[in-house]
């Protein structure tokens, strides 16, 4: 059985790999909006030279990127698509690992069959081989809880070893926040789970304190410079998020959160996953098509009132196992955090692939022994196999030899443009495609920006004589009013008989837009 384990440990990972070159060539609007623009940005020290091309996002902080545009500059795309897709698989390891902490060391065979389903997710298929990011940094909270159980498994034996695996469990969430400021809801959910943990009220808040600590280091470690760029350049250690506390000159004093897919109302928060499921783009722009949230859902609302009512009734019934608790505890507390802070359905990821051990779980508790496990098996199994045909598809083109390029145009024949206007979104992936020393500023950021942006966009134009030219996105009628209004702002209006398209691939997808002379309003 070992033999066998450790075989699926290695191949499925590498399945997962082989599966994302049969999906072809990741092309997600992410990618083109900023996964290419912010690590050649900071490699290419563009921080002061360009204004937001790549919008809101143009500030997150780039390390995750830069290791995956170092990755992709290495190896040919259909290499680095593989060893996207392995790296992702290796979440279903960690899943293993967590099932066989919670249903105990006998059940290896349903550890493996629930690591499977956890990674047959709609959410996790649908960025098998692409750059969101979402199944990669969900790498990290998978790992933190298995530390959890690890450290709680020792404690009575080891107290003081239980609490390095807890200071090691918080380094690595606070990495993963950093990276990926999404993964907060999973730290702070962990951080309540701890809480949670059926130990001496001391050794709970202990645990807490000291998860909280070393994930603050962790957050430090791979966040701490950006931050401190941030704050620097922008007077945000966030920028532009939270700018309703941190006040970031370049934009408005709010929050800049998408809100478009929370719940409207109590209600909605109640049933939002049996709302989601009969209407996927309540929570994504894409439609994942899925079941497995309702009966989740049901299985995590179960689970609450059978810890609920046993732990009232003491020890006349059996308790929870400390495994189940947590694993209830911290599924639930990060579903609701999530539920009030984003909505968004790819964000719940590192749960989701959760779902199918707490389903199990849920069996076992609710049923008698004998029929709980081979019952769970089957309903795992048959809402699990529709999610084959119901992830989304973020957009995939045949490989290439080369991730991206742009044909010859003005923009990258000499002499080079000193400046080039955005119009849109997603442009920004232009920016390394073209390399040329051009500042590349947005004239329609999908932020509110304030009138100190339009002064430094108008001061980098200014500093830089020679030709400019602005590239549409789009050109519906409303961009074009877009850029004509922000051109004014900038003392400066189209040349509309100096035009021609650009045309990009990234692999063998096409890309074409518009671009235009820029030229100094004429004075009357």
């Amino acid at each position: 059985m070992k033999v066998f384990i450790w075989l699926c440990m290695v191949i499925v990972p590498l399945l997962v790999g082989f599966y994302a070159i049969s999906l072809g060539q990741d092309t997600n609007w992410d990618l083109l909006n900023y996964h290419l623009y912010n690590p050649y940005s900071y490699l290419h020290g563009r921080i002061n030279l360009d204004l937001a091309p790549a919008g809101l996002q143009t500030y997150f902080n780039p390390f995750l990127d830069i290791m995956l545009f170092s990755a992709v500059h290495a190896l040919t795309p259909k290499l680095f698509g593989f060893l996207i897709g392995v790296i992702q698989g290796l979440n279903f390891i960690l899943v293993y690992k967590i099932c066989r902490r919670v249903l105990g060391k006998s059940q290896e065979g349903y550890s493996l069959f629930l690591g499977v389903a956890g990674i047959l997710s709609v959410g996790f298929i649908s960025e098998i081989g692409t750059t969101l990011n979402d199944s990669l940094t969900a790498l990290f909270p998978l790992v933190s809880l298995w530390l959890v159980f690890l450290s709680i498994d020792k404690f009575d034996r080891n107290s003081q070893h239980a609490f390095v695996l807890i200071g090691l469990s918080g380094i690595l969430m606070g990495i993963g926040c950093g990276l990926k400021l999404v993964i907060s809801i999973y730290a702070l959910g962990l951080l309540l789970t701890l809480l949670f943990v059926p130990i001496a009220w001391g050794s709970r808040l202990k645990l807490a304190l000291v998860f909280g600590a070393f994930s603050l280091a962790g957050l430090l470690l791979s966040g701490g410079y950006w931050f401190y760029v941030m704050w620097n350049e922008f007077g945000n250690p966030l920028f532009p998020q939270f700018n309703n506390i941190f006040h970031g000159e370049l934009a408005h004093f709010e929050p800049s959160r998408d809100i478009r897919f929370l719940p409207k109302n109590l209600y909605e928060k109640i049933f939002y996953p049996f709302l989601f499921t009969s209407n996927p783009l309540r929570v994504a722009e894409l439609q994942y098509w899925q079941v497995s949230w309702v009966f989740g859902y049901v299985s995590l609302i179960g689970l609450v009132i059978i810890g609920f009512t046993r732990s009232i009734k003491g020890r006349d019934k059996k308790q929870l196992s400390p495994q189940v608790i947590i694993l209830v505890a911290f599924f639930c507390i990060s579903y609701v955090l999530w539920l009030n802070i984003f909505g968004i359905y790819r964000y719940l990821i590192p749960i989701e692939i959760l779902m199918p051990l707490l389903i199990f779980v849920a069996f076992k508790c609710f049923f008698r022994q004998s029929a709980a496990r081979w019952s769970g098996v089957i309903l795992i199994s048959l809402i699990t196999f529709p999610n084959l045909k119901g992830a989304p598809d973020w957009g995939h083109s045949s490989w290439s030899e080369s991730l991206y390029r742009v044909e010859p145009s003005a923009l990258s024949n000499s002499p080079e443009p000193s400046v080039v206007y955005l119009v849109g979104q997603p442009l920004a992936w232009i920016v390394p495609a073209l390399e040329i020393n051009a500042a590349f500023i947005q004239l329609a950021p999908n932020i509110l920006v304030s009138d100190v942006y339009w002064q430094r966009a108008k001061r980098i134009s200014e500093n830089r004589p020679g030709k400019r030219y602005v590239v549409f996105e789009s050109t519906a009628p409303t961009w074009l009013a877009r850029a004509n209004k922000e051109l004014y702002r900038l003392g400066l209006e189209l040349d509309k008989g100096d035009c021609d398209n650009l045309v990009g691939y990234l692999g063998m997808k096409r890309h074409e837009y518009q671009f235009c002379g820029v030229k100094f309003l004429e004075i009357k």
